[in-house]
């Protein structure tokens, strides 16, 4: 099992965070749930930070089987569209977003 994480580590100021928050769980998640190959997607949003703590504002989890599945998903039209229309919200982010593949070794 592989996981695909994207880490908005940044903020978004307060009076547009609903509209930034709204416009994820509306246009974007769905999007991303139609991914190839994708068996799950996970948003976090950040609510309690240890001191010292990276500031994630969120992080989206997308689940696969293999990195040939994280590939194919990365190469699809699905993720273009995904990408122009987190493009229309993206200026209300400051920070930066960056991934990492991760291999689940062990599960309950």
């Amino acid at each position: 099992m592989h996981i695909r994480c994207a880490y908005f580590e940044g903020t978004v100021a307060p009076e547009d965070r609903t509209r930034f928050d709204s416009f994820m769980d509306t246009e974007i998640m769905p999007r991303l749930t139609r991914m190839p190959k994708v068996r799950a997607v996970r948003l976090l949003r950040g609510e309690e930070f240890q001191d010292g703590a990276p500031g994630i504002y969120q992080t989206i989890e997308q689940e696969y089987d293999s990195l040939a599945d994280i590939e194919a998903a990365l190469s699809s039209e699905v993720r273009s569209e995904m990408r122009a229309k987190l493009a229309e919200v993206m200026g209300l982010f400051e920070g930066r977003v960056w991934h990492i593949n991760h291999r689940l070794e062990s599960f309950l």
